[in-house]
């Protein structure tokens, strides 16, 4: 190859690329123009009505009462017993009755640990106070700072019925549990 050939070459090479480099452009410019065309199209076209929304279906309000259930978190025993109890005109408190020492803690001091069988049969439950004394109780037994009366001892909670004072002056009586710690 000669010097002269060279510059030739590269001219030819050059002229090649602006060939299709100009193509290129080419048809970008037609896909421009077919694109600009239809935008063109569409907004000349009339306006096209839109579709109302639906309508919205109406739902019936749902009123949940549950004040007539049993709550889940009682025993039924206790239920049964507050239903007896709320049979009942009222409840007055005995101010003339002696205080039982696990009546000086709230519920929430005192930890329940298991129950206990005399051999004469009587259960007896272990709750530990917050000085770690442990005492045994039996039904009928009070405890806690609300008048608690035990009406039941079961392995794993002593269920009470508690003295409480209600929104109208009155005392009324609630069920209350101790439950074994784990």
């Amino acid at each position: 190859m000669n010097m002269k050939q060279l510059p030739s070459s590269l001219h030819i090479l050059a002229f090649g690329f602006m060939a299709i480099g100009s193509l290129m452009l080419t048809g970008c410019t037609d896909r421009v123009m077919v694109a600009e065309e239809k935008m063109t199209e569409i907004r000349n076209s009339p306006a096209q009505p839109i579709e109302p929304p639906p309508e919205p279906e109406l739902v019936e309000d749902y009123v949940y009462d549950a004040s007539d259930l049993r709550s889940p978190f009682l025993p039924q025993s206790l239920l049964n017993l507050q239903n007896q109890i709320e049979n009942d005109d009222g409840v007055t408190l005995d101010v003339t009755r002696i205080k039982e020492p696990l009546e000086d803690y709230e519920l929430s001091q005192l930890v329940y640990h298991g129950v206990i069988i005399s051999p004469e049969g009587v259960q007896y439950g272990l709750v530990q106070r917050p000085d770690g004394l442990v005492q045994n109780v039996k039904v009928g037994d009070y405890m806690g700072m609300n008048n608690g009366r035990i009406v039941e001892i079961t392995s794993t909670q002593i269920n009470l019925i508690e003295i409480v004072p209600d929104n109208r002056g009155r005392y009324v009586e609630k069920p209350a549990s101790l439950i074994s710690s784990p």
